[in-house]
């Protein structure tokens, strides 16, 4: 049988996007329950507000770069739906940059397609930007700064890297394994990076780890302050510093709350998949000490250390780890949050031994089912007003359980390889190149 090509799957992707904005135009209209996202309705209200001339904050739960405002302006000046077919460009776009990757990488043409396949046709994905959600345009910028770093273009992944971090924050996760894969011995000197090619061969230990034991203090001090790594800081600080400041010049202290503070305090009374949901609810008339906020964010901060020195040197790896365990232990989340690890699912498979009969298929059993079982809870806490706060809680703690053994199944199975690999090392893989 034969493959189908990776424009075939675009323009049936692009279809599929274009029928499902359309139906959603009409059960709006005629359908109780709205197809559209409610965040959509927020996003469009800031952008008509922006239009007028006013600040987007005028509109309540709208906390989120102006820039998405501005983005929706032709809402108001075109058509309500333009909002939709920009983020479901965006969510095509992903598509693209998936292939990007994974050609860069090596991957053969059959495998791309498969991995272009598990993005562009996962309900979960295809439905977020045509109900009108942002988070396509972050997976799409996300993955423009993975190719730019492997391009070997330092300058374009920083300013992109600033650029999603102002628009939304939770990028900022990324910034220590970014620094650490800018490596001196592979950048220095003007030289391309060599790609540690799909493969090539598995590497048993980081390629640092050697030779951070070769080099004298000072020198590895120096390595650490290379230039490519203070060109990403400054670069990317100031385009993230430059994009707040123009901010904070036009909307004041409502951006700077609603935009950024708000995501660093944020604590939601309303049940969500995150374990800590129940104890908000319990104390949210009360405010919350900093010890309190402070403990919250330890085993975020410890999960997220510990891989990122695990596994930065194989830095899409490293970024889909940080992305699960990021949302798995946060204090607030929803569904939408797990788009921001599907996009990065398609460039790590290509090194994985799971099979999908019959640990492939069981962890998507259980993370299915675990979710589903969180859903039936609050379901009938929602719609039917059950108190059933405690078993919703439950649920949410066999979540997390579930998303942990499905992170650890997933590193079990993960062939490590490094992004680049030292001119010394590429004398041993010969299919190992420069990028052109």
């Amino acid at each position: 049988m034969k493959m189908v090509d990776s424009r075939s799957i675009l323009v049936l992707s692009a279809l599929l996007r274009v029928v499902l904005i359309v139906y959603g135009e009409w059960q709006d209209k005629l359908m109780e329950v709205r197809y559209t996202d409610v965040d959509y309705l927020v996003f469009s209200d800031a952008a008509e507000l922006m239009a007028s001339g006013k600040s987007p904050y005028g509109r309540a739960t709208y906390r989120y770069s102006p820039l998405l405002a501005f983005l929706l302006l032709p809402n108001s000046y075109f058509h309500p739906s333009w909002g939709k077919f920009l983020f479901s460009s965006a969510d095509l776009l992903v598509g693209v940059f998936i292939r990007t990757f994974l050609r860069q990488r090596g991957v053969p043409e059959k495998t791309c397609t498969y991995g272009i396949m598990i993005w562009l046709f996962n309900p979960f994905t295809f439905t977020i930007g045509t109900r009108g959600n942002c988070e396509p345009v972050v997976c799409a910028m996300i993955l423009w700064i993975i190719i730019s770093v492997v391009k070997g273009n330092v300058v374009q992944a920083a300013i992109w890297y600033g650029l999603v971090v102002h628009f939304r924050i939770y990028p900022i996760i990324y910034a220590l394994p970014i620094l650490l894969v800018l490596d001196p011995r592979i950048f220095g000197s003007g030289k391309k990076p060599c790609i540690h090619r799909w493969g090539s061969g598995q590497l048993e230990t980081p390629c640092w780890s050697v030779s951070l034991n070769e080099m004298s203090p000072w020198r590895a001090l120096k390595s650490i302050f290379s230039k490519e790594r203070i060109l990403f800081g400054l670069v990317s600080g100031s385009v993230f510093l430059f994009c707040t400041a123009l901010s904070f010049y036009l909307y004041k202290w409502e951006f700077l709350h609603e935009a950024i503070l708000y995501h660093l305090t944020r604590t939601d009374p309303r049940h969500n998949f995150s374990i800590y949901f129940y104890h908000i609810y319990l104390h949210f008339e009360r405010e919350f000490s900093l010890v309190e906020k402070l403990i919250s964010f330890l085993p975020q901060l410890i999960v997220q250390l510990v891989l990122v020195l695990s596994f930065a040197w194989d830095l899409s790896f490293c970024l889909f780890l940080q992305t699960v365990a990021f949302v798995a232990f946060n204090k607030v989340i929803t569904a939408q949050y797990f788009v921001w690890f599907f996009c990065l699912l398609p460039l790590i498979l290509p090194w994985s031994k799971m099979q999908l009969k019959w640990e492939g298929l069981g962890c998507i059993v259980l993370w299915m089912g675990a979710q589903t079982h969180w859903l039936i809870w609050a379901y009938l806490l929602e719609f039917k007003g059950k108190n059933v706060f405690l078993q919703l809680w439950f649920a949410s703690l066999v979540f997390l359980a579930a998303n942990t053994f499905v992170l650890v199944v997933i590193i079990r199975c993960h062939l490590y390889s490094p992004l680049f690999i030292t001119p010394k090392q590429a004398s041993s893989f010969p299919i190992a190149r420069k990028h052109d």
